[in-house]
């Protein structure tokens, strides 16, 4: 097997570990209709609810009659709303768990309003073309990611020139759950600085990245990144002849 697409199997492999955490969790707030968190629920399958204030944020200054955003690791049901006064949205939203959600939604009769597409954040120039979206969000789940710094970058290469990446995180939570099924990464902001880090390794996001832009972090209630793409880089390299197809046929085995 070509060293890339081993690399890929690896990975894979191991963020498996965290699907049955995830099934459990999200299938109990299916069936529940949001448990313990019902307004979330309601929220996310409301299709008039307004556009998130973190992204509303940075999508009014993109100051842009239409707008193409893009919702990424979106879980069963987005919860970026869809409606912006003045701005006429197109929503997309993905998840690498994709086909795992749409069967707990089938097995509990819920049909989302903006229904969660099949992908992954490490390879998404095999889904979109490059520079497809003007906005590109992350809440909660980049830390969820195998390699989050390659999501940025792959997230970067399917945002337009002038574009830019909202990431909206708490901060630290693989320390806050002991890093456990998909929290393997945390993000924080150091000394005005951006970064990603685990116990062993950390990373400066706005020295590693190779795509011209402007990162600025803020620490709100929650960690609010703004990612701005100033100019044309080349996106990340893909495994030599990995399709889109493939890709989820491999995530579904491990889901199965």
């Amino acid at each position: 097997m070509p060293r890339p697409m081993q690399q890929l199997t690896q990975r894979l492999a191991g963020w498996a570990a965290g699907i049955p955490e995830e099934r459990r969790f999200w299938e109990g707030w299916i069936a529940s209709r949001g448990g313990q968190w019902p307004e979330d629920f309601s929220w996310r399958m409301n299709p008039a609810a307004p556009l998130w204030p973190f992204p509303t944020q940075v999508a009014t200054a993109l100051a842009q009659p239409t707008l193409r955003l893009l919702d990424v690791g979106a879980g069963p049901i987005t919860s970026l709303g869809g409606v912006l006064p003045g701005v006429a949205l197109e929503v997309t939203a993905v998840d690498p768990l994709a086909p795992l959600y749409a069967r707990l939604l089938a097995a509990h009769g819920v049909e989302p309003p903006i229904p969660t597409r099949f992908a992954t954040m490490e390879e998404l120039p095999l889904f979109f073309p490059a520079g497809h979206f003007d906005l590109v969000h992350c809440r909660n789940a980049l830390d969820h990611a195998a390699d989050p710094l390659l999501g940025i970058r792959q997230m970067l290469a399917v945002t337009r020139v002038g574009g830019a990446v909202a990431l909206d995180h708490f901060p630290n939570e693989g320390e806050r759950e002991g890093y456990s099924g998909f929290h393997q990464w945390n993000l924080d902001l150091r000394d005005g600085r951006f970064v990603l880090w685990t116990p062993t390794e950390s990373i400066d996001v706005a020295t590693a990245l190779d795509c011209p832009c402007m990162v600025e972090a803020v620490q709100a209630e929650t960690l609010l990144v703004t990612i701005r793409k100033t100019g044309a880089g080349a996106p990340p390299p893909l495994p030599a002849g990995l399709t889109a197809e493939a890709l989820e046929a491999m995530v579904v085995a491990l889901i199965d």
